[in-house]
């Protein structure tokens, strides 16, 4: 998120500063205007909702589902009621044969949710979500900061200090649904002190994998704008698109291993009342010691990579291919839409001294 928002804000700035220094000389049609206006939140909201329910909640699943679980919840279909009532199957039962994991296929994660949560399954957590990328944003809007390094100290401060609070929404998605409100989720302060390294380990390293390596395309001067433009040039912003990529691909490589890490540290965390939404094993195969016992009631930074079995890594990058995959085919129709309608808003547009009223 901190990559995105770095991303999306510097690109904004400079594609504003470019068309305020062009002149105006023509009238668009303000009709037409306004269908790229919808037509950008529409697309918006395409591409939000498939990052949430693939790219955050399901994958969040599938880091944490076991993959050979003793008990499988096997999917199926509202109840028929021709059926006699001793013919239905139970939606929990040991498997005579072993069956795939819920998360090995996005539909069938999907259908799962709405079964067990019912419609709105795939954005759960959106309270929580909501609440802390607001919290967060505002706080971020309070620490004006102008350069990539301190950019980064904030963002991992703000992060590692919220570090409950990404717990909390851990928690909503992997668990059944809950009568609780998301605020009362957000685990104490005690547990803000063992959840603290997870949230380190993932929000540093991302931070530091895209805000360091512009820190020194910045100092190179590769991201420099000649002297004699007031502004920057479309030259200027086409620049800094192209030094982002090497950043932003270094920080999403690492933050998929320790995004992992974090969600299943915080996910041995979970409070023994709270029952899973797919199969679970709490022990961590025997890595985790219970509190009441003495033991410290979460399991360690390596052992939460280390109990991630091979088949489990394949299943969580397959979801994240498929989410990058549809977000690219969604990209590539969105570009035509978008060309279609700048070609329509070029050929409507008339010379802005034209006598003709302005719409």
């Amino acid at each position: 998120m901190s990559v995105t928002n770095a991303l999306m804000r510097r690109g904004t700035e400079l594609a504003v500063n470019r068309m305020q220094s062009d002149k105006v000389e023509q009238q668009l049609n303000g009709g037409v205007v306004a269908l790229v206006a919808i037509t950008a939140t529409l697309f918006c909201i395409a591409f939000w909702s498939i990052e949430y329910t693939y790219g955050m909640v399901i994958s969040t699943l599938a880091a944490v589902e076991d993959t050979n679980p003793d008990i499988y919840v096997r999917i199926t279909s509202d109840p028929d009621p021709t059926k006699p009532a001793n013919d239905q199957e139970d939606p929990e039962l040991v498997a005579p044969t072993p069956l795939k994991p819920i998360t090995s296929k996005l539909r069938t994660t999907v259908k799962h949710l709405r079964s067990r949560a019912g419609f709105w399954s795939r954005f759960r957590g959106m309270g929580m979500f909501l609440a802390y990328s607001v919290l967060r944003g505002t706080l971020f809007s309070w620490c004006p900061v102008s350069s990539y390094l301190l950019q980064f100290i904030v963002q991992s401060v703000l992060s590692v200090g919220l570090a409950t609070w990404q717990m909390a929404w851990v928690h909503i998605v992997i668990t059944e649904p809950s009568p609780k409100r998301f605020y009362q989720r957000i685990p104490s302060y005690k547990t803000w002190i063992k959840i603290a390294p997870a949230a380190a380990l993932q929000d540093i390293l991302t931070a530091a994998g895209f805000f360091i390596p512009m820190a020194a395309v910045k100092l190179a001067g590769w991201l420099d704008v000649p002297g004699d433009q007031d502004v920057p040039s479309m030259v200027g912003m086409y620049r800094f698109m192209g030094a982002s990529v090497i950043p932003a691909v270094l920080a999403f490589l690492i933050s998929m291993p320790a995004r992992v890490i974090f969600i299943r540290v915080a996910a041995s965390m979970l409070p023994e009342e709270e029952e899973t939404i797919v199969p679970f094993d709490r022990s961590f195969g025997g890595k985790v010691s219970p509190a009441i016992t003495g033991g410290s009631g979460k399991i360690g930074l390596m052992d939460a990579w280390t109990t991630f079995d091979w088949a489990a890594r394949v299943r969580f990058a397959k979801v994240i291919g498929k989410t990058f995959a549809m977000q690219m085919a969604l990209g590539f129709f969105a570009a035509l839409v978008f060309g279609a309608e700048i070609v329509l808003l070029i050929k409507t547009a008339k010379p802005a001294d034209s006598d003709a009223p302005r719409i």
